[in-house]
């Protein structure tokens, strides 16, 4: 499958070594110094899933916007040095998005990420670029993210771009992401409204369970819980796949509204080994999620410039 991918960009710096984080933060008034190695790696929702994608024989067509700065370069180098396809504005006026993560030996994350970056500025060339790849493409990889400050130009570039898919008859798939993506729309209906029809939605079961009102943060998650939010979800969309963890495995479903239902379940792998995990769960079930017979219908029309 050609997919073209419409996420956030960032220089992730990682810290390589595991870390007490709780009593870390609890020692000596809650400051503390830590001696670890670190990296600097290509990261971002979109990055994340273009890789997965190419690992699972996937053909992604990244569009995105970076600063003019050392992180923008690096990133832009690093996707042509992987052989991703992209489309990338170049930002003069906002920095690269930036992260510093590190994880606990729990499997916990924390994440400090930068605000007012380039990725909440995306229209122009790239816009452009993706309108004329929507014909051509199996399907629209959406991360929440881009959904998440209304006030920002990227969201209205990435109503564009999803408007130019339907037109097309390019199928919509959505990650749920981030946790909090029910603070910015309060259900599905609120989501497809803001870009259209959603053919496949993707969320960790937990997410979709607080799009949907249900449950709550600390509950223990069952098949049960995951039959009973799939069957919700399919009354607005055409299939989604969800994922949790049970005990020593990350269990992903996959439902459709015409009826097939594909489980699988993996082994849920070191906190370091978890960036990208859940991407390569979804393109393993991607094909299923799409669906077949995406249009290649001729280009929408174009935005205007930056």
């Amino acid at each position: 499958m050609k997919v073209l991918v419409l996420g956030d960009l960032c220089l992730d710096t990682v810290v390589e070594e595991e870390v007490a984080l709780d009593s870390a933060l609890a020692r000596d008034g809650g400051d503390f110094s830590l001696w670890t190695p670190l990296a600097d790696l290509p990261g971002g929702t979109s990055y994340h899933f273009a890789a997965a994608a190419v690992r699972y024989g996937h053909t992604p067509v990244i569009v995105g916007a970076v600063g003019a700065d050392a992180a923008g370069r690096m990133l832009t180098a690093a996707l042509a040095d992987a052989g991703y396809r992209h489309h990338l504005a170049v930002d003069d006026r906002r920095p690269t998005g930036r992260a510093v993560i590190a994880y606990g030996s729990s499997g916990s994350r924390a994440m400090l990420a930068s605000r007012g970056t380039a990725n909440e500025g995306l229209c122009g060339a790239a816009v452009n670029a993706a309108l004329d790849a929507v014909p051509e493409v199996d399907a629209v990889w959406l991360s929440g993210l881009s959904l998440s400050r209304k006030a920002a130009p990227t969201y209205g570039s990435v109503r564009e771009i999803a408007a130019g898919a339907a037109a097309a008859g390019v199928k919509l798939l959505l990650d749920i992401v981030p946790h909090e993506f029910h603070r910015h729309f309060p259900d599905v209906p609120s989501i497809t409204a803001a870009v259209g029809p959603v053919h496949g939605l993707v969320s960790e079961l937990s997410s979709a369970r607080r799009l949907l009102g249900l449950g709550d943060r600390g509950e223990t998650l069952t098949a049960r819980h995951l039959d009973e939010t799939a069957g919700l979800l399919l009354e607005h969309v055409g299939a989604t796949v969800l994922r949790y963890r049970a005990g020593p495995v990350y269990r992903q479903a996959l439902r459709t509204r015409g009826g097939v239902a594909r489980d699988l379940d993996r082994p849920v792998p070191g906190p370091l080994g978890l960036r990208g995990y859940g991407d390569g769960l979804t393109c393993e079930m991607l094909t299923d999620l799409a669906g077949t017979g995406a249009g290649k219908a001729g280009a929408p029309g174009k935005a205007g410039p930056a």
